[in-house]
């Protein structure tokens, strides 16, 4: 008998793309993180992005991770008001 990730279980490797409807992706492409964000356009969240408001895609992909937006509108609307830098401030003041 062939295993489960074989026969395209859902949610295993070799089978079904989609998530269960509970779990939200963690990554998220640009026009997600626009949605995500609440930006009628994704010209408006690239805007967003270049204030530095919501952080940039994950280094070396085109991925939004959705942790690091929660967490950067969490430190702009000050609910993170003792939280560290972030991993872009970090690596700017730690890079060299």
């Amino acid at each position: 008998m062939r295993s489960a990730s074989t026969m395209g279980a859902p949610g295993l490797m070799g089978g079904s793309k989609r998530l269960p409807t509970n779990i939200a992706p963690r990554c998220l492409t640009r026009a997600q993180a626009a949605e995500y964000c609440g930006c009628e356009t994704v010209e408006a969240f690239d805007g967003w992005v270049r204030k530095g408001i919501v952080p940039g895609p994950i280094t070396g992909t085109h991925r939004w991770d959705r942790r690091a937006i929660d967490r950067a509108l969490d430190r702009r609307s000050g609910l993170l008001s003792d939280a560290g830098p972030s991993i872009d401030e970090w690596l700017a003041e730690n890079a060299g």
